[in-house]
């Protein structure tokens, strides 16, 4: 199988989202987790000549790919500028430029004031001296989609130039740079540049404003031109962001007769660490890595997984199967879930219930949809205890807990709990009061048999618009899944933020502990 190279640039690209800048800590333990595990076959770090601190996150990012055979998958954005970024790049070790060049006669002449003359002479000078400094050359044609779509001869002469120049260049990148072109256009303007000069080995770079990226990656793939397509994790980019990584791979791996060699059951790992990195959460209906898209929700659907044959549940695709990408099938509990839902729940967390109980369940749950609650999975335990007399199945309660911070020393949290009938005092410090009273969970829970403790995913906070300080909180947290399984989350709601988080993790407890109640 013929295999389309992945280039993500995150950390380069995705940075222009607005608001966002990454530490070179978090750059590093990116990259090699792209490169390492996920499995990308480059990666650009960073924009030639940004700050004195970015120069010395390339240092160490090249210090670490020389010493496992990464230097030639490290790029960096570098600009027509004589010396100056061959020099910035050069001096910290790097060893591949991606040389930015206009690939419209409006930018040429609006930005640059320049004739493609002018400009062409510039980019010879710099890529003779790149060359001089051990650089390889990429180049990014900038604005190439409006490029062809308007001055389709500038960007066949400035091709042209680079061949007859013998310019020693190993890729040319085109880039739709504003996200304006559509898949039709994409294949016709690749197969217009390949008619022209079928030796150039050809990226493509899209951008998302009409919502086409991931599309049009797809359509630049299919042509068979193009030897690699750039991405950013959970399409991150200016204005309304790149092709994102995770769409483009499984399209690529399911829609052509091609193959990339990113390891897809690590995607959703990556997108999240990403979401935390930079703040922008992860729209929950995102195809691939959204919250939701291992989720049923309708009770027909429910019933039709409960009815499935030897090709998997009835409403779940087979070549999109959770598991594929380290998840699996969950259904929502509501309104709109059914007896079906209620089963197929119950039965994830190890407890057996009859028709006639998940009936009366569903109902409830009905009653609270109703009433606008959100139900799940974490309320089915209280719920049983509610309607159907089992109290047994609350398994975890928070008696009491006090919580305190201070500038100057970590946060102590205690407690009351009670597990099983029996009372138990906890103690332990954190960096903050959630974090300490997880601390004394963790340590409590280390002197015990058969105690899960959760593992916390993701954290996400809120309170009503209006900014008023005594407004509740709701916190929500996602936790790793029953038997490590899977995701689930649990809501908690108090007018203080810890006490909010820690009923959260009291719900989440009964949830993983209800297979170890005897």
């Amino acid at each position: 199988m013929e295999k389309i190279q992945i280039m993500d640039t995150t950390l380069r690209d995705g940075e222009q989202t607005k608001g966002k800048s990454y530490s070179a800590a978090q750059k590093r333990r990116v990259v090699e987790y792209l490169l390492t595990e996920l499995g990308v076959n480059r990666v650009e770090v960073t924009s030639a000549r940004v700050s004195d601190g970015e120069q010395k996150m390339l240092q160490s990012v090249m210090a670490w790919a020389r010493e496992n055979g990464y230097e030639d998958c490290i790029e960096v954005l570098g600009f027509v500028d004589g010396k100056l970024s061959v020099d910035w790049i050069a001096d910290a070790g790097g060893r591949v430029i991606n040389l930015l060049c206009k690939g419209s006669l409006r930018h040429c002449q609006e930005q640059l004031k320049k004739s493609l003359h002018e400009h062409l002479a510039d980019i010879k000078q710099v890529v003779a001296y790149a060359v001089e400094r051990g650089l390889t050359v990429n180049v990014y044609l900038e604005d190439w989609s409006q490029g062809m779509q308007n001055s389709p001869d500038y960007v066949q002469n400035l091709l042209t130039g680079f061949i007859r120049n013998n310019l020693p260049i190993k890729r040319v990148m085109l880039c739709d740079t504003l996200g304006v072109l559509n898949p039709w256009q994409v294949e016709h303007f690749i197969r217009q540049v390949d008619e022209w000069h079928p030796a150039l080995i050809l990226d493509f770079h899209g951008h998302n404003d009409y919502g086409l990226a991931t599309a049009n990656t797809l359509a630049a793939a299919v042509t068979g031109l193009v030897s690699g397509v750039h991405c950013t994790i959970n399409g991150l980019g200016e204005r309304a962001g790149n092709a994102s990584l995770d769409e483009v791979v499984v399209n690529i791996n399911d829609h052509t007769d091609m193959g990339v060699d990113v390891d897809e059951s690590k995607l959703r790992t990556e997108s999240r660490y990403i979401a935390v990195m930079s703040g922008q959460r992860v729209p929950p209906n995102k195809p691939i890595s959204g919250q939701n898209v291992c989720v049923n929700t309708a009770g027909v659907h429910a019933d039709g997984d409960r009815k499935g044959d030897d090709k998997g549940p009835l409403y779940q695709h087979p070549k999109l199967k959770p598991e594929r990408f380290g998840a699996v099938l969950e259904h929502s509990l509501g309104k709109l879930g059914g007896v079906a839902s209620i089963l197929n729940n119950a039965e994830r967390l190890g407890i057996i219930l009859d028709r006639d109980d998940a009936k009366k369940i569903s109902q409830r749950v009905n009653q609270l949809g109703d009433e606008g609650r959100i139900v799940t999975i974490a309320d089915l335990p209280y719920l049983i205890a509610e309607i159907l007399n089992q109290p047994e199945h609350i398994i975890f309660e928070v008696e009491h807990a006090d919580s305190h911070s201070a500038t100057s020393k970590r946060a102590t949290t205690s407690a009351t709990i009670k597990f099983k009938g029996r009372k138990s005092e906890i103690a332990g410090h954190g960096d903050g009061g959630f974090d300490a009273f997880m601390n004394a969970l963790r340590k409590w829970a280390n002197r015990r048999k058969n105690v899960v403790v959760p593992a916390l995913i993701d954290y996400d906070m809120s309170i009503p618009p209006g900014g008023n300080s005594d407004a509740l909180v709701q916190v929500v947290i996602t936790w790793k899944g029953v038997n490590g399984e899977g995701e689930f989350q649990t809501i908690g709601v108090h007018s203080d933020q810890v006490l909010a988080a820690i009923d959260a993790a009291k719900s989440a407890m009964n949830v993983c502990n209800q297979n170890h109640h005897s």
